[in-house]
This record gives C-alpha cells, sequence and structure tokens, in this order.
C-alpha cells in the first residue's frame, strides 16, 4: 500500500518545503523550528490544513525495525514491543525491499493524513546474532495479541517522547544488552545508565528477559522438552501452556500490574 498521487505529490512538496529551510536531521522531533518555518517567507501561501500537516512532521520515528507483513492496507513494522502499520509514498515497503519477509530495516516514519508514511526504506546491514525467521514470527504474534498494531503517530506523543538525551542513552542501554556478554561485560555502564533515565527500566526489563527467554529455551531444548509456549520475566519462567492462547490468559491473570509487555515469549 502506497500514498495516492496526489497525497504522494503534497507530501513530497511540503516535506521539501520544510526540509529546504531547516535541514533534513534538524527538523526531526524539533517543532519550534517547524514554528519558525510556518512564520517564515517559506512556508507563505500554506493553507490552514496544509499547516497542521506540517506540523505533525516534527513527530518521527526513525531506527531499525523488521519489515515483517504486507497487508493490502499497509505493512507492518516491527521494533522490540510495537507493531506500526504504514504505506509507503509511491510503492509498497514489500516492494521498496524487493526481498523475502521478514527483514531487517533502516525506516524514518512520519505521520501524514492520518497514516504512518514511510519516508525512508533501506535493508539493513546484517547483523552477528539475528533471530530465526520463526522466532521473528512468533514476537510478532505476540505483540500483535498484546498491544495491536499502531496506525498513527499522533502529534501527542511528541508531549509523551523521551528527551535526546534519553533517546541516546536508550539506544546504548539496548547495545549493552544484545546479548549475554555484552551485559556482563557492560554492567556498570547499565547501572549508570538506569541511575540516571529511571524510566529506561521497562526498557531494560524488556530486553533482560529477552536475553535470559534465550538460555532458557536453549537449556529446555537440549533436555528434549516440545510442544510448549513459555514465558519469560526476569530469569524466570512465569507461565507455560500448550499454546499461545492459553499462555496469554495465563498471563493476563497473573497479577503483573502492565509487566505483560516486558515478557519474553518463546515456544518448543
Amino acid at each position: 500500500m502506497h500514498l495516492s498521487p496526489a497525497a504522494c505529490e503534497e507530501f513530497t512538496s511540503l516535506n521539501e518545503r520544510l526540509l529546504a529551510f531547516a535541514g533534513r536531521q534538524s527538523v526531526y522531533g524539533n517543532p519550534d523550528l517547524i514554528e519558525r518555518f510556518l512564520a517564515s517567507e517559506a512556508g507563505a501561501g500554506l493553507t490552514e490544513k496544509q499547516r497542521r500537516k506540517v506540523r505533525n512532521f516534527s513527530t518521527v520515528k526513525q531506527g531499525r525495525f523488521y519489515l515483517v507483513k504486507q497487508y493490502k492496507k499497509y505493512a507492518v513494522l516491527m521494533d522490540d514491543y510495537t507493531l506500526y502499520g504504514v504505506v509507503g509514498t509511491r510503492q509498497s515497503p514489500e516492494s521498496a525491499v524487493q526481498t523475502e519477509l521478514p527483514v531487517r530495516v533502516e525506516a524514518v516514519l512520519r505521520p501524514f493524513d492520518n497514516r504512518i508514511v514511510v519516508e525512508e526504506l533501506t535493508v539493513a546491514p546484517a547483523e552477528a546474532e539475528s533471530p530465526s525467521r520463526s522466532d521473528i514470527e512468533y514476537e510478532f504474534k505476540q505483540i500483535k495479541d498484546v498491544r495491536g498494531i499502531t496506525e498513527t503517530l499522533d502529534p501527542r506523543m511528541l508531549e509523551k517522547q523521551a528527551s535526546p538525551a534519553t533517546q541516546r542513552a536508550e539506544k546504548q542501554l539496548r547495545q549493552y544488552l544484545k546479548s549475554a556478554a555484552t551485559r556482563d561485560k557492560h554492567e556498570d555502564d547499565i547501572k549508570k545508565i538506569l541511575a540516571k533515565h529511571p524510566e529506561l527500566h521497562d526498557v531494560y526489563m524488556q530486553m533482560y528477559s529477552k536475553l535470559s527467554a534465550r538460555a532458557i529455551k536453549k537449556e529446555l531444548k537440549a533436555n528434549g522438552v516440545r510442544e510448549r509456549h513459555f514465558a519469560v520475566y526476569n530469569n524466570s519462567v512465569v507461565a507455560v501452556a500448550p499454546t499461545r492462547g492459553e499462555l496469554l490468559e495465563q498471563l493476563s491473570d497473573l497479577s503483573f500490574d502492565g509487566m505483560m509487555d516486558q515478557c519474553a515469549l518463546f515456544r518448543l
């Protein structure tokens, strides 16, 4: 799915005018700069509706995702805990990568006409430790069941977005938690980040649970355990069931106080 020719032309025109005034990187997450553009000669002549669309451009999500699915309505990009229903500008996201899904991509997502538009999309470099196709599919189903698919980037998200410093800290934290080896090596650095940015505790628990799940899955598989679905929180298996649906029911019955998103799910 992609924008109509008219919508694509409007998106491109508004975006190019703004970037010519502000510069590509500086406009991301910078509503004050966009307001200066709208008040300048460069922003003259825009309708009120177009001005609202330009203001929405300050809401952005960029980074690495998995392009998991291509539906008729939109494609689905997945990060560590959110699914985004996105459309391309001139072609569908799946056509842009020209490879079998799921695939790791680098992308910039922006809101336009109550949809999420992929402004840039490229296949990301291969990583040393990549999850299997079945694991990616399973995580997609987990997030879809628990959180659903996000179809808009509401400008009100700006009020909840992390500061640039916190975003940098989160990126570093995720790097430190890529493997058990990097976690152990940077244990002191992780503690410093969490002490300075306690709001990243949820991210830490999500990543930590995933690392624990890898080790637990390997051990259970070596012991011949099969045909079961598991949920791991921190270092512990907190639920086991024969189907994913029953597993989610068990988790919803536990008094987890909203920590369900911090569990790592897998199957054997």
